[in-house]
């Protein structure tokens, strides 16, 4: 949303807006220009604005909804909005269960870096750039990410779509894992191109079809992946071809076929290989994926958007190739309570990767609680030594007591919000001086 509200204003747009509680991102829109109300109260001058946009995310029963329909206006769906958006450019979309934000923002960088005349709408805030949005009056091709939920991705009509991974995931939305299956099948036929996931092949079927991925299977496929000074180091081949030797800073396997992805549509979009290699290795990544928010002595802060247990044991298992032989503490607050019920079982399994575990309430969002669903529930099935779970307010003080080394902050709730604090408290403690 914060990206839509971007692009407007820098369109010569007046541009306000709601959110549920402020952070570090409306700080920054407010900077910007953009109006950002926190009250559900709309202001009487919204009631004469050209356009009305929401996220799905936002409760039907949010009063704005009522007040705006009253006075005879139309919302319209943020996929809406990006569907007129990219409906003049050359778009390229990506989607996936998991995968999807940092793709798309590898890809934008890249072309970026390669072609210039480039836009890109991406789901986390880019470090080299610290936004979410590049936009160009010129720009010849959009990047957008194409998101899942609401069956929004089905808006868009782009020439090349790229789909990263297939896991059972907002389910209050489609139900069954097998709906889910038919629309991601839907959203790749409405491109020209598909850059598709090796491991997807037995899912998806479409007739221009280039897969990816670290198997031999795969087309175009990284190899002699290693780590070297702290980054990781593949070379890539399309098909039998070396297309180069590439250095990215984001740790972790998943994140090389993340690059990986970006890469294909960037070689098959005419750039220099020279030119991509440069981009990749600037890359910074985007805010709350493997952010190492504190690396002082032993102790290592990590802060991660992961809240589906297959995002969990990436980041686990990234971090355990980057420090091998540490101590890991993972913190993590559940994201929906349907989410939670679903995949409860893959999250017993991906958290007992971990050395411990802290756990918060679950964060409702949009949801109402589920009888019989909660941290506790998740708590008691973990068969770690180690396993709390604390309020918010408690955090701090039971993360200390713990003495960790590597910890990881998990979730798409406000966990956000607790980092600088914990950071705060561990730059004050001795043992990390």
């Amino acid at each position: 949303m914060s990206a839509i509200a971007r692009y407007f204003k820098a369109n010569g747009a007046s541009v306000s807006g709601y959110d549920k509680t402020p952070s570090d991102l409306t700080d920054e829109l407010i900077q910007e220009g953009i109006e950002v109300g926190f009250s559900e109260q709309l202001n009487p001058k919204d009631l004469v604005a050209d356009l009305y946009v929401f996220t799905p995310a936002i409760p039907k029963n949010h009063p704005a909804f009522a007040v705006i329909e009253a006075a005879g206006r139309t919302w319209y769906k943020r996929s809406q909005v990006l569907e007129w958006i990219t409906a003049q450019k050359t778009t390229i979309a990506v989607s996936g269960t998991h995968g999807k934000t940092t793709t798309s923002a590898f890809l934008t960088h890249i072309l970026n870096h390669c072609l210039g005349t480039i836009s890109g709408f991406v789901g986390g805030v880019m470090t080299n750039y610290n936004s979410n949005l590049i936009a160009k009056d010129d720009s010849t091709h959009i990047v957008v990410e194409a998101d899942e939920y609401d069956r929004s991705f089905l808006r868009l009509h782009p020439q090349t779509a790229i789909i990263t991974s297939l896991d059972p995931d907002h389910l209050d939305i489609y139900g069954t894992f097998e709906a889910m299956k038919e629309d991601y099948k839907t959203f790749a036929s409405s491109a020209e191109k598909l850059v598709l996931h090796h491991s997807l092949t037995s899912v998806i079927n479409h007739p221009n079809t280039l897969t990816y991925g670290l198997s031999d299977k795969a087309r175009f496929r990284a190899k002699m992946i290693g780590v070297e000074n702290g980054c990781f180091v593949f070379d890539a081949f399309d098909d039998q071809i070396k297309v180069g030797q590439f250095k990215s800073k984001l740790p972790g396997r998943h994140n090389v076929e993340n690059a990986l992805a970006a890469i294909v549509v960037a070689h098959y979009s005419g750039c220099k290989s020279s030119d991509i290699q440069d981009a990749v290795s600037s890359f910074k990544g985007v805010h709350r994926r493997f952010e190492r928010v504190l690396e002082r002595g032993n102790l290592v802060l990590i802060d991660d958007y992961a809240h589906h247990p297959k995002e969990i044991e990436a980041v686990i298992n990234a971090a355990r190739e980057l420090y091998p032989n540490r101590q890991l503490t993972v913190i993590f607050q559940p994201h929906l309570y349907s989410r939670t019920r679903d995949l409860l079982d893959d999250f017993v399994h991906s958290l007992n990767r971990a050395d411990q575990v802290v756990l918060l309430p679950i964060y409702p969002a949009r949801e109402e609680p589920i009888t019989g669903v909660s941290s506790a529930n998740l708590l008691n099935k973990l068969t770690l030594k180690t396993k709390l779970l604390v309020e918010k307010s408690d955090l701090v003080n039971a993360v200390l007591s713990l003495s960790p080394e590597i910890v990881l902050m998990l979730g798409a709730g406000d966990i956000d919000r607790l980092v600088k604090p914990l950071a705060n408290a561990f730059k004050s403690e001795v043992n990390v001086e």
